[in-house]
């Protein structure tokens, strides 16, 4: 059977018990006892067709795991959530590299300098980004200075195009070496379209990216 099947069928058999969708495994179970005794074939005011409904509609929820003790309301179950790190693309390195780039002052394009060059120690790039849902970390591998820093971040992680948006931060710290900066709400409702939240942590190393999948 598939979703929108399934999630019709759940809709009427709840129906079928005098619920709607907000119903609880509790509702489920106590309509179903109600019916049962008072519905009843073998009672004076029983209603056979009623009561075969009634138990089709509670025996088909009991299978789908909506009316056990702790089952929660009768709405669809969502998966539980999972950790997983993704290696950022090249593509999306380079166009966060070429966006701090463009803002460097005094740059002579008459002299070749390497790429891994051009940037200032104050200025970072992720090279990987873990999800939880919609709520983002990237990482950089390294680690932040004391005054101001910017970060470039691709802001497109979560779009289905593959056409690499940037976007620059700037932010003051008042210690050198690794941390985490949260990204304001207002700045991710922006630039980071359908993310819940967005992290960066600096100076991550394999050990921070293990944790970070491990987490609970």
């Amino acid at each position: 059977m598939q979703t929108a099947e399934k999630i019709k069928a759940r809709t009427e058999a709840l129906y079928a018990l005098g619920l709607d969708q907000n119903a609880s495994s509790d509702d489920i179970r106590s309509a179903w006892r109600n019916i049962a005794f008072h519905g009843h074939p073998d009672q004076a005011q029983g209603d056979s067709s009623g009561f075969t409904r009634a138990k089709d509609a509670y025996d088909f929820l009991r299978k789908e795991g909506l009316a056990g003790k702790g089952a929660g309301s009768g709405k669809p179950r969502r998966p539980k959530l999972r950790r997983r790190i993704l290696a950022l693309e090249s593509s999306d390195i380079n166009a966060c590299r070429a966006l701090l780039n463009t803002a460097l002052p005094n740059r002579s394009d008459e002299v070749e300098v390497p790429e891994s060059e051009l940037l200032c120690k104050s200025d970072h790039v992720p090279d990987a980004v873990g999800f939880f849902g919609r709520h983002l970390t990237f990482f950089v591998s390294t680690p932040v200075f004391e005054g101001a820093n910017r970060v470039a971040l691709p802001t497109s992680v979560l779009a289905s195009s593959r056409q690499t948006e940037t976007e620059v931060l700037n932010f003051q710290s008042n210690d050198s070496g690794g941390g985490e900066v949260v990204v304001p709400d207002a700045i991710t409702a922006r630039t980071f379209p359908g993310a819940k939240s967005v992290r960066i942590r600096f100076d991550a190393d394999q050990q921070m990216r293990d944790e970070f999948q491990l987490a609970h």
